[in-house]
């Protein structure tokens, strides 16, 4: 019943949408989220609180199932964000041809920009779903990440974590390798992150994200 462009879950009561269309969040709150909840699940009509959010919903669709999060830990807003704490400065680095493919992909996304980004994920999707993975190893994604990493330091502007873990999960799929990028979100402070997973251990970033945040988005 919610439409294939946006993501919800339930986070200690209330629900939590991620909107491909814009790349922003919807934030509904106790009473609207018990509403969304009946009318999802067929034990109710729908209700006046989600007038709001008529643009959500697609009666075609089959029911909804939201995942429920509760007392997620979360992660401290400032502590964390210098992915540099992370990085294992002492690993090998990658092939020249890997560097100039990942310069490559950047230009051709344009991910410094917030531009079409349901278009990102849908082709990410579509390209992780029909490439026969045959790579895992971790050593050389860490590599390709603190590459990433590196250059995006020299950029006249910081790209965000979503604009790295897009680039990175590109080129893991173009090297046919085995990967999971996740989105997770906390509320208080909210905070969206997004990282990427080799064999569920995460890729130069703080080790025990899906722990801490709740995963919104997994590709």
């Amino acid at each position: 019943m919610i439409k294939n462009d946006y993501y919800a879950i339930n986070l200690d009561g209330e629900i939590v949408i991620l909107d491909l269309n814009s790349n922003c969040f919807h934030f509904l709150d106790e009473e609207q989220t018990i509403a969304m909840d009946n009318y999802i699940n067929g034990s109710s009509t729908f209700d006046s609180k989600l007038d709001d959010y008529t643009f959500l919903f697609d009666k075609s669709l089959k029911s909804s199932n939201i995942v429920k999060y509760n007392n997620i830990e979360g992660i401290d807003n400032y502590s964390w964000s210098d992915v540099s704490h992370f990085i294992n400065k002492d690993i090998q680095d990658i092939h020249i041809k890997d560097k100039f493919y990942i310069v490559i992909i950047y230009c051709i996304l344009f991910t410094g920009k917030d531009y079409f980004f349901k278009q990102k994920i849908n082709l990410l999707k579509f390209l992780k779903k029909n490439t026969k993975n045959v790579n895992n190893n971790l050593d050389y994604v860490n590599s390709a990440a603190n590459f990433i990493h590196k250059v995006s330091s020299k950029l006249p502007f910081n790209l965000k974590c979503l604009e790295n873990s897009l680039i990175l999960a590109y080129f893991l799929t173009f090297k046919k390798y085995n990967f999971n990028l996740k989105i997770g979100v906390q509320k208080y402070d909210f905070l969206s992150h997004a990282w990427i997973e080799v064999d569920n251990i995460v890729v130069s970033d703080m080790p025990d994200l899906s722990k801490k945040l709740a995963i919104i988005l997994a590709i």
